[in-house]
């Protein structure tokens, strides 16, 4: 079911890219990475991805709601409308926020090995797709999105270059295997 979040313009538009993954046909093939999703308003179409990598995906936004959530706790704590119970429980936010970020680094991790996993058989689809999400974040200037980037995916990639540096690549691989 589709969260409905007027307020968080961010959440809401993770929850249009929900929708846009999940109504994108099941199969895909090298031969359709060029199928695209036409919607309307946007000037980039989201690129078709394989039915694993939409799961993937799907659990990256749905890690990146939590992380976000947490944040946004956090903040409220910050206010200077903050009841006394508020700021007592920002030690609790902090570390609900640090395990939140900590599974989206998860997520995102798995993410890039599958787009790694892509370009080894010769397939395009994730990384057209990291591509798109990365324009489209600075196309829309959206702190959410670009916080996806910065929390999550960027530090994906640093650790991947970390195994590979250490020799563990292979391992990286197959532990984050579908």
């Amino acid at each position: 079911m589709t969260k409905i979040n007027h307020n968080r313009p961010t959440l809401r538009l993770l929850d249009n890219y929900r929708r846009e993954l999940r109504s994108q046909a099941h199969e895909y093939s090298s031969s359709e990475t060029a199928s695209e999703i036409s919607v309307s308003g946007r000037k980039k179409k989201m690129p078709g991805v394989s039915q694993s990598a939409q799961e993937i995906i799907l659990s990256m936004f749905d890690a990146a709601g939590r992380y976000l959530d947490a944040f946004s706790k956090i903040l409220k704590t910050l206010s200077l409308d903050a009841g006394k119970s508020l700021r007592k429980k920002r030690a609790s936010f902090q570390k609900e926020m640090e395990d939140a970020k900590s599974d989206l680094i998860e997520v995102c991790v798995k993410l890039v090995v599958e787009a790694l996993r892509e370009k080894i058989e010769g397939k395009k689809g994730v990384v057209e797709w990291l591509t798109w999400f990365q324009n489209e974040a600075q196309r829309t200037n959206d702190y959410g999105l670009l916080d996806i980037l910065e929390v999550g995916i960027k530090p994906a990639f640093q650790r991947l270059d970390a195994a590979i540096e250490e020799g563990a690549f292979r391992q990286a691989i197959s532990s984050a295997s579908p």
